[in-house]
Order: C-alpha cells, then sequence, then structure tokens
C-alpha cells in the first residue's frame, strides 16, 4: 500500500467519523432538548398549582366559620340565596372554577391524565346545571377565568355530559391532539 491508499482510507474514516459524530450529537441535542421541554412542563404546572393553592388559601379564610355545605345544598335545590349566602357561594365558586381552570392547564401541557381531567370536569357540568351555578357562571364565573377556559367550559356545556374521550376531544375541538 502506498502513502497515496492510506490517506484515501484516512479520509473515508474520517468522513464516517465525522458523521457519525454529527449523529451522535443530534440525538443528544433531541435528547436534552425532550429533558427541557419536561423541565419547563413541571416548573409551568407548579406555578398554575401555586396559584390555584394561593387563591383557595385566601377564598378558606374567607369561608371559615359559615355553613358552606348548607349554601351548596341551597344552591343544588335552586332554592334561592340571602345575599350573605350568596356572597358564600361566589367566592367557593371562584375558588373551585379556578381549581378547574388549573386542571384545564395541567391537562394541556400533558401534566394530567384524560381520565382524572374528565372526572374533574363532571363537577364544572353538574354545578352548572343548577340555575344558581348557571345564573353565576353567566355572571360573574365567565368573568374571572381566562377566555380560553370560557371557551372550553361553553363547549363543554354545549356538549352536554361527554362520557368518551372522543366526545370530550369534541367538545374542545382537540380531535387530533395528542391529549
Amino acid at each position: 500500500m502506498t502513502l497515496t491508499d492510506f490517506a484515501a482510507i484516512a479520509e473515508i474514516v474520517g468522513a464516517v467519523a465525522i458523521v457519525v459524530t454529527i449523529i451522535y450529537l443530534a440525538v443528544q441535542v433531541k435528547h436534552s432538548r425532550e429533558s427541557l421541554d419536561a423541565n419547563t412542563k413541571a416548573i409551568r404546572g407548579q406555578a398554575i398549582s401555586d396559584v390555584t393553592s394561593n387563591i383557595a388559601d385566601h377564598m378558606a379564610m374567607i369561608t371559615q366559620g359559615h355553613d358552606v355545605a348548607n349554601v351548596i345544598k341551597k344552591m343544588g335545590a335552586d332554592e334561592i340565596l340571602e345575599s350573605d349566602d350568596a356572597l358564600l357561594l361566589d367566592m367557593t365558586m371562584t375558588a373551585v372554577f379556578v381549581a378547574r381552570q388549573n386542571e384545564y392547564y395541567q391537562w394541556k401541557s400533558g401534566l394530567l391524565e384524560d381520565a382524572v381531567f374528565r372526572s374533574l370536569h363532571h363537577i364544572t357540568l353538574t354545578i352548572l346545571k343548577t340555575k344558581s351555578g348557571m345564573h353565576w357562571w353567566q355572571h360573574e364565573g365567565r368573568n374571572l377565568v381566562a377566555p380560553e377556559f370560557v371557551d372550553f367550559t361553553e363547549k363543554l356545556l354545549e356538549e352536554g355530559s361527554p362520557d368518551s374521550l372522543e366526545s370530550w376531544k369534541r367538545a374542545i375541538h382537540l380531535s387530533d391532539s395528542k391529549n
């Protein structure tokens, strides 16, 4: 073998090494990106949970010592509420719907499983099927949550009480989504 032959072989080996290195680096960049995305989702999820927890804590301070169960019972029976009960219901509903909004964002971020998400939003539909619940939603609730969550809730109401994941996805136009 001549020096030229060794040089040609060395060039081929060098080219293969460069290709292998590039492939290896591409795989590493992909894994790093996936890890970064997962960490970002977790941080966002924790931030949403922290906000919801703070609101729930404030609502608990306001409602402490009051008969919230009795107010909820009146709401379910569509009884007319006196002003103190109406205020208590407003505080309770605000906490409930902020929590539902949190779950919505957690689900959209892939941090909450479909089955858990659907079961939690049966609460939303149950509340909004009452006259008091729908009145609160139309006059107060819609203004307290993000427009995206309002749209989601309105679509759920239009859909009714979807039992299957496909019904839920249709209700919120996610039939092509990975959720």
